[in-house]
């Protein structure tokens, strides 16, 4: 759970899963999202940026849930 302004929010994020990773590299669009905790970037499932190294990368359900956790949107796919 984060804390934010004294309230506790509890984040939807998960390390990625062998599934996941694979619909990564291939670019498969997928209702998830993933940050990079080494750029603090948050991307659809399907963006054309870089692949970044899996165990900088965390899923989240929701793009709310990530902004929470600290994550911006990319500036490529904008989720």
């Amino acid at each position: 759970m984060a804390a934010r302004d004294g309230v506790s929010v509890r984040t939807t994020s998960r390390p990625v899963g062998d599934a996941e990773w694979a619909a990564l590299l291939a670019r498969q669009v997928l209702p998830l999202f993933y940050g990079v905790r080494s750029t603090g970037v948050l991307c659809r499932f399907g963006c054309a940026a870089r692949a970044p190294l899996r165990r900088n990368v965390v899923v989240f359900d929701t793009v709310q849930a990530a902004a929470e956790a600290g994550f911006r949107p990319c500036k490529r796919c904008c989720p």
